[in-house]
């Protein structure tokens, strides 16, 4: 699943077309949230084939201001539940049965009308209890040392915001890539200002379902905002059959020494790292373990009607032992699904 939200400042031009067309080719999205499309529903219908997303919402912008528009491709189960100028609220229902809630997020530009956009967070935290994320342009920064030039922001406005996604439960899911999001692009130093307005937050429930979360800063287009881009993944465990694999231990500490090199600190985000590495090397160089024994089997059993040599004889050796070590693998491997142990393999009977 990949969600991308972005504020793309009108749709009303070749490069701006380009730009969008671009994002859709790049990042693939399966949600794709755009804000100040500037343009409705007519004008944007003709965006559902170019983008190969043929479901959509539509705000329709209000003369050449606001506008949203939620595309999604046919594969993702989805409801809609509300929109507004600031806002399209949505159900994604997961393979699993599983739920959570998406809202794509346009805040209120002008000062005194900001608490529109915190009064309608507050209204939208009640509408449900699942797992919530919410993307896109805040138009708020957190702290001023989330802008770069300009007057200072004041701190009544930034703490109101701070204070909104405490009561919500939102929490800022962090970013890769460049901090600022927004520029204005001035030709003189003394004017050009730099803040970070578009971010990804959800509430504590998304976040502990989706630990290992990506989201990224994405590259500029035409707009003066760059695309959010959120790859929810789950939590993948360590896979006691590695374990078996002599490479294991020094995939493991390779994975450990590029992370820490790359300037990751954390424990979390290196153990994170290092089980994406190693299911990395588990799809693309074990690959899948059925495959394996299925392949080890008929190795095997070619070896076995082969004349008698003494190469053949060693070789049907070898292959029976790469077979059991894959089928102790699969042992493991189903023990711990079913969670009757992870550590210790066999029966805790035998001796």
């Amino acid at each position: 699943m990949r969600i991308v939200a972005w504020n793309c400042r009108g749709l009303g031009n070749g490069p701006a077309v380009r730009g969008l067309l671009d994002v859709q080719k790049k990042e693939d999205p399966d949600v794709l949230f755009l804000s100040e499309t500037k343009h409705g529903k007519k004008w944007m219908e003709g965006f559902r084939w170019r983008l190969k997303m043929t479901n959509m919402v539509v705000k329709d912008s209000e003369g050449t201001r606001g506008g949203l528009e939620l595309f999604w491709k046919k594969e993702v189960n989805l409801r809609v539940l509300s929109w507004s100028g600031y806002h399209i609220d949505i159900i994604i229902k997961e393979g699993d049965g599983s739920a959570w809630r998406f809202t794509g997020i346009y805040g209120e530009s002008r000062c005194e009308e900001k608490e529109k956009t915190w009064r309608l967070l507050r209204i939208l935290q009640h509408h449900s209890k699942l797992p919530w994320l919410c993307c896109g342009d805040f138009n708020e920064i957190l702290f001023n040392c989330e802008k770069e030039g300009g007057p200072p922001r004041a701190e009544s406005s930034m703490l109101k915001f701070r204070e909104e996604l405490e009561e919500c439960d939102l929490h800022d899911l962090g970013f890769v890539g460049d901090e600022f999001t927004c520029r204005n692009h001035h030709h003189w130093a003394a004017s050009y200002v730099r803040e970070r307005l578009d971010r990804a937050v959800a509430n504590s429930a998304w976040w502990a379902r989706f630990p290992l979360v990506h989201v990224i800063n994405g590259d500029p287009r035409h707009s003066d905002h760059r695309p959010i881009i959120v790859e929810p993944e789950f939590m993948k465990k360590f896979e006691v059959r590695w374990l078996e694999e002599e490479e294991c231990s020094e995939r493991v500490k390779e994975a450990w020494e590029n992370t820490i090199s790359n300037g990751s600190v954390s424990l979390m985000e290196i153990q994170a790292q290092v089980l994406g590495e190693l299911w990395k090397w588990d799809r693309e160089v074990l690959g899948a373990l059925d495959r394996r024994i299925k392949s080890a089997k008929r190795e095997l059993e070619r070896c076995r009607r082969a004349a008698i040599s003494q190469e053949q004889i060693n070789r049907e050796h070898l292959l029976r032992y790469k077979l059991e070590r894959l089928l102790d693998q699969q042992h493991v491997y189903w023990q711990q699904r079913a969670h009757s142990s992870w550590l210790i393999k066999g029966d805790r009977n035998t001796k």
